[in-house]
This record gives structure tokens, C-alpha cells and sequence, in this order.
């Protein structure tokens, strides 16, 4: 593990000092630039002290009032990422012992489980108004989009559907197969190793363990311009043909796919990303993983490919 360099911790805890001495005339000033390098001595991603800084600078406020009413009137993954932010800036400021307080008095809940539940439920059964998140809707805009956005847009999206990685860990992914393929792509077990790369593959609530590819899904990538991100790109061309930036559309679609072609849950939370907590698959599920590769998820792979470029 790396250490954090003696100079950090003595800044940091001389402004924790600071903010603490300014709890007495109740103004909480924070240093914005010295909250992000503490964030990166975290190893936080650039992505992580973005939205942690974005969502502090929003709700800030509360450390000092003591208040979170507006939390409770805010959606539920709003409030999560409200709270995720809070507490990272509590830590840095010195006023933990204040926002634990607030998290008692508020009963302030990191997932709201019936809302989860709900939401799972329509999401499933297409009941919600306008509801755009069927597999047909989703595998058709898949389609339209490969065929008629820019070809180096499409064959991003198609490799992200053939994957299964959020959109971000796709185009990381891109990146890293051009400029580290060597190391990246396991030609032999025909794998990507996003967990080679844990500065990139691993954030806090997110990660990417491996992704099964074989040569045609390698071969999407080699037309494509190296570039530091591709995000820019993608959601450019996607706003210019008038279309909506549904490229998480992707993620569901190979989980759906996978799952209809009798691939077990804990193979697809496996390949997204997921490592279940229960007793079952942390003691006793332990399957021919090669074989499950080799036999049943990549010609599944090769079908889903098949689907989507058929008109």
C-alpha cells in the first residue's frame, strides 16, 4: 500500500485545526484544492473527486447548520451520493463526530431498500410510463445506432454490448488494449485483465474484474483512434443524430442476453463486476470457470453479435 507523504498528513491536520477553530464562529471554509489532494491520496479516481467535490460544494452547508432536511426531499441515489461526499468531507474538516450526529438524528439511510424494490419491480415488468428499458427497445437501439452513427462510434457501442462493462470501463478498456495490449489481453484464456489495472478497473462502489473476448471482439478495437477517453466522442456523435445517450443500454442488454441463454447469476455479477457477499459463493461456489467460458459464454457471445448486427 502506498504511504501518504508525512508533508500531506501535517497540511491535513493543520487544516482540520483550522476548521475546527472555525466551528466557534460557525463558517466551515474549505480548501477546495486541498480537498482534492487529500482526495487523491486516497487514490480516489479523477471521476470519484469530481463527483465528491461536485456534490461537497453543493451540500457543504449541512456540516455547519447541523440540517439535512433537503436530503430527505432529494431522490434516493442522489441522497447517497450526497452522503457519500459528506462523510469523505467530514473526515478532511474535523466534523465527523457532527455529520454522525446528523446521521442519527435524520435517520439518514444509505439505500432505501423499498424504494429500490419498487423501481426493480417496474423496471422489470415495463409498468413505469414511458418505460424505454425492454430488451427489444434496448437491442434496438443498439442496432440503429451502430448502423447509423460513425463507424468508429459503433464499433465502441458494439463492444460494450459484447463485454458487459459500464460505458466508462469500456472505452478504459479500448484505451488499455491499444497502448497495453501485451499485458491486458490473455490471448491464450481469451480474457481481459481489468483487475492488472486497479487504479482504473477498481472504485469504491464500482469494479471490473475480467471481461471474455475472443479475436472478432479484439478486432472491433483496432480501427480506433488511440485517444486518452472516447466518452466525448461517443456522446457527441449520439447528440448529433438526434439521439438520446443510452449507451448503459449496453450493460443490460449482454446481462439480459447471457442470463436468457441459462448462464448462472453469479457468472454475469461475476463478469459485471459484482462479487456477492453470501455464504454460497464466498465458501462453496466454485465452478469449471474454463469450461463456462470456453463452452457456454463465448458461443453465446458470438450469437448476441450475430442479433444485433441482423437488421
Amino acid at each position: 500500500m502506498e504511504t501518504v507523504p508525512q508533508t500531506v498528513n501535517i497540511n491535513h491536520e493543520f487544516n482540520k485545526t483550522l476548521h475546527r477553530l472555525s466551528k466557534e464562529s460557525h463558517s466551515l471554509n474549505i480548501d477546495w484544492e486541498g480537498y482534492k489532494e487529500y482526495l487523491s491520496n486516497l487514490n480516489k479516481s479523477k471521476k470519484e473527486i469530481q463527483n465528491k467535490v461536485g456534490y461537497g460544494r453543493t451540500y457543504f452547508h449541512i456540516l455547519e447548520t447541523g440540517n439535512a432536511q433537503e436530503l430527505m426531499k432529494v431522490s434516493n441515489g442522489c441522497r447517497v451520493h450526497a452522503m457519500r461526499a459528506l462523510s469523505t468531507l467530514a473526515k478532511y474538516t474535523g466534523y465527523y463526530e457532527e455529520w454522525m450526529k446528523i446521521v442519527e438524528k435524520y435517520q439518514l439511510k444509505w439505500k432505501n431498500e423499498n424504494y429500490n424494490s419498487i423501481n426493480t419491480f417496474k423496471s422489470i415488468f415495463g409498468i413505469d410510463e414511458g418505460s424505454e428499458q425492454t430488451y427489444s427497445k434496448m437491442i434496438v437501439w443498439i442496432r440503429t445506432s451502430i448502423s447509423e452513427l460513425p463507424i468508429e462510434v459503433g464499433k465502441i457501442i458494439l463492444f460494450n454490448t459484447l463485454t458487459g462493462l459500464r460505458p466508462d470501463e469500456a472505452q478504459k478498456a479500448i484505451y488499455l488494449i491499444k497502448t497495453n495490449g501485451n499485458v491486458y489481453v490473455n490471448k491464450e484464456k481469451g480474457l481481459l485483465l481489468h483487475y492488472l489495472y486497479p487504479n482504473i478497473s477498481f472504485r469504491t462502489t464500482k469494479k471490473a474484474y475480467i471481461s471474455i473476448i475472443d479475436k472478432k471482439i479484439v478486432d472491433l478495437v483496432q480501427p480506433i483512434k488511440l485517444r486518452d477517453s472516447y466518452y466525448y466522442t461517443v456522446r457527441r456523435a449520439i447528440e448529433l443524430a438526434g439521439k438520446k445517450m443510452n449507451m448503459y443500454y449496453c450493460r443490460k442488454v449482454f446481462a439480459t442476453y447471457l442470463r436468457n441463454k441459462g448462464i448462472e447469476p453469479e457468472i454475469i455479477d461475476l463478469l459485471q463486476g459484482r462479487i456477492s457477499s453470501s455464504v454460497f459463493v464466498n465458501h462453496y461456489y466454485r465452478p469449471d470457470i474454463n469450461e463456462i467460458i470456453t463452452k457456454r459464454i463465448r458461443p453465446v457471445l458470438d450469437e448476441l453479435m450475430k442479433e444485433i448486427m441482423t437488421k
